[in-house]
């Protein structure tokens, strides 16, 4: 990914940011369960069977979902956690090399 940069902070505000945009996407989906928990005992018969099975899916997608972001926003953190140890050690080097040339 040439030409991208980003700070350690921001990869870490950007995991937060996922894992916020996945809190988000638990709760509608919950709202969406509970809409269609709440109509399923009025509903019978094979359309009732067939969107019991497409639900089914959305269940399984959406667990697949959260999967996804919340390894995704692991890795950013990861990603964040790496780039502060190497910018440390970059700047402990650096004064190491500036001490041994009397600077």
């Amino acid at each position: 990914m040439a030409g991208y940069t980003a700070t350690a902070e921001e990869l870490s505000a950007l995991a937060k940011h996922i894992i916020d945009v996945d809190n988000d996407t638990q709760g509608t989906l919950r709202n969406v369960r509970s809409t269609v928990d709440g109509l399923r005992s009025a509903w019978r018969g094979g359309a009732a069977e067939a969107f019991n099975r497409l639900m089914d899916r959305f269940d399984e997608d959406a667990r697949r979902l959260q999967e996804a972001l919340r390894g995704i926003a692991e890795q950013m953190d990861e990603t964040s956690v790496t780039y502060v140890k190497q910018e440390e050690e970059a700047t402990q080097l650096s004064s190491g090399i500036e001490g041994r040339l009397g600077g």
